[in-house]
């Protein structure tokens, strides 16, 4: 019942953060792709539509509640699509920050970010570190460039989140 809450959440979240870009720019969120940072247009929630495609994206206990969030392909590569389906990534049952801290799949750059590669979750569900919980939820969310994401009148996503809690 306590996700079901936080997945309404988060897509009410992603859907008053397109309807408050609306009279502006675009707004822009950065994020990360093979521990590199990586940039995005917020286009919000597709609706209808539970799964597109092969392009995934990884929310780490949330929509950018304590780190950006983690893409599975970018343009250039075969699987990329603008179009994302949604994964939120939890600790799993009697796993706790800590022993996640001391696995092989941590970022290099902790704290600011616990996982900046797909390949890491997976390897960390694989593991029994973390669960991967897909909502039904497909995102419109094109990569474009910093500069892109910078340009006068977008607003950008904050990139400073609280630190991690012992469990998400």
């Amino acid at each position: 019942m306590k996700r079901k809450l936080a997945l309404l959440l988060l897509v009410m979240g992603i859907l008053l953060m397109v309807t408050a870009s609306a009279s502006a720019g675009a707004t822009t969120a950065n994020g990360w792709y093979e521990g590199e940072e990586i940039y995005y247009i917020l286009g919000g929630v597709e609706e209808g539509v539970t799964e597109r495609g092969e392009n995934d994206l990884y929310l780490i206990g949330g929509d950018r509640v304590f780190q950006a969030n983690v893409a599975e392909f970018i343009p250039g590569e075969a699987g990329y699509s603008p179009h994302w389906n949604v994964n939120v990534v939890h600790t799993a049952e009697g796993v706790t920050l800590a022993d996640i801290l001391t696995s092989p799949y941590v970022s290099s750059h902790y704290p600011g970010a616990l996982f900046d590669d797909v390949e890491d979750i997976l390897d960390a569900e694989a593991a029994g570190l973390v669960t991967i919980e897909t909502p039904g939820v497909v995102v419109l969310c094109p990569v474009i460039s910093e500069q892109g994401a910078e340009a006068p009148g977008n607003k950008e996503l904050p990139e400073v989140f609280p630190p991690f809690p012992n469990k998400f």
